[in-house]
């Protein structure tokens, strides 16, 4: 069997650079590439470690994500966080929206889910044991 690891995951988002700066300046991603011209654009970045990208693209009638979902949990970012309850708050502070404390599937796990300021699901992670 062939194994294969991710690359990147690509989202369809309304302002793609504009929401990669956003990510960059409050919460640490760091932009691979960037590009975009009247009707289209793209951005990559990373987290910290750097293994795998995310894509915010924009591209002539494709409908962003987050105009077309149906649940805020169909799609999400999650974040590794120390302390959802005070980095929720920082969040919020910088455009975030609050939408709920989850309720854990396992045991220990705590959650807090929120809206980035384009309406993309962030999902503020602490777990009891990491899965990776």
């Amino acid at each position: 069997m062939k194994r294969f690891e991710i690359e990147h995951i690509g989202i369809t988002v309304t302002e793609p650079v504009e929401m990669a700066h956003w990510y960059q300046d409050i919460v640490g991603f760091n932009i691979k590439f960037s590009g975009q011209d009247e009707e289209k654009g793209v951005v990559f970045l990373t987290d910290s470690v750097g293994k795998v990208m995310l894509e915010f693209g924009k591209l002539p009638n494709i409908s962003a994500l987050s105009d077309i979902k149906d649940h805020h949990l169909q799609l999400h970012i999650a974040l590794e966080s120390d302390n959802p309850d005070s980095d929720s708050k920082y969040l919020i502070e910088k455009g975030a929206t609050f939408i709920e404390k989850y309720p854990m599937t396992m045991p220990g796990d705590y959650l807090i889910v929120l809206n980035d300021r384009w309406n993309n699901c962030i999902q503020l992670v602490k777990r009891k044991n990491k899965l990776m």
